[in-house]
């Protein structure tokens, strides 16, 4: 069992994780496609405290790998339930239960297309 699950490994979900990571809890973060969500779409970030403008890939793959550097564990798989349990929740990950004392849901948004001609070329 873990102190923390953390579902969603976006910008909130990885900020989550390092800063519990960093009150010496035991963290795994969970994430259905890949770390750093819609952020790591974008082809500049240069709104983020600190941060003067770097690529958003970029800044989705340095958050990434500071939050592996304090031991977080990534996990690539679909939770599809919460249930809480004796001592805390279990979390079901892709037909596999995972155990944590607490669970962050940082599920994060997708992009709603109009189905326009061209649209995939705008996206970014």
């Amino acid at each position: 069992m873990v102190d923390i699950i953390v579902i969603g490994g976006g910008p909130a979900g990885l900020t989550a994780a390092l800063y519990a990571a960093r009150a010496g809890k035991t963290v795994q973060v969970i994430e259905r496609e890949a770390t750093g969500g819609q952020i790591a779409l974008s082809p500049l970030v240069e709104n983020y405290p600190a941060i003067p403008a770097m690529a958003g890939a970029d800044f989705a793959f340095q958050l990434t790998e500071q939050v592996e550097k304090l031991g977080v564990e990534i996990i690539y798989g679909e939770a599809t339930a919460v249930e809480p349990v004796l001592m805390g929740f279990a979390v079901t990950v892709d037909d596999e239960a995972k155990a944590a004392r607490a669970v962050v849901l940082a599920t994060g948004a997708a992009h709603r297309h109009l189905g326009l001609e061209g649209e995939e070329d705008l996206v970014g």
